[in-house]
């Protein structure tokens, strides 16, 4: 299993704007359409394919708060096809490293999961996240600490 992470360009976006999550998911999370539309507003963020060697399986859109100079996951998908495979904890794997190995990361990575998505919660958590205690837009904040 080759998990990388590629920008989006010209070249993929439609690709990026094919993948779905599963019907109980599409409340939690922004399409990717709309993702790609805000990246080119909100200047600070980042979307990238998630690749299953050649294949993008999922998206993931990063960025940094200019209050504070925290990174955040702002969007994190794997289409529903790929889900349950273990690509999804081999991304955010990915993705953290990617973080880390920017000059201006912080010692933290945030992130918002929609209070009513257990499912989210249990992985990011599982994965080594923490609950901040803060809550915004109705999502829990949970902290990376590296």
């Amino acid at each position: 299993m080759s998990i990388s992470l590629r920008p989006i360009t010209n070249e993929n976006w439609e690709d990026c704007i094919q993948l779905r999550v599963a019907p109980h998911q599409q409340s939690f999370i922004a399409s990717n359409l709309y993702s790609l539309a805000e990246s080119k507003f909100e200047q600070s963020f980042v979307p990238m394919g998630i690749y299953l060697n050649d294949r993008m399986i999922g998206f993931l859109m990063y960025g940094m708060d200019p209050e504070d100079g925290t990174y955040w996951i702002i969007r994190f998908m794997i289409d529903k096809a790929f889900q349950g495979m273990g690509y999804g904890r081999a991304a955010l794997s990915q993705a953290i490293t990617f973080l880390a190995k920017l000059d201006d990361c912080s010692d933290s990575i945030v992130l918002g999961v929609k209070e009513d998505n257990t499912d989210a919660n249990r992985f990011y958590q599982a994965f080594g996240f923490r609950d901040t205690g803060r809550r915004e837009h109705g999502e829990i904040l949970l902290e990376y600490v590296r």
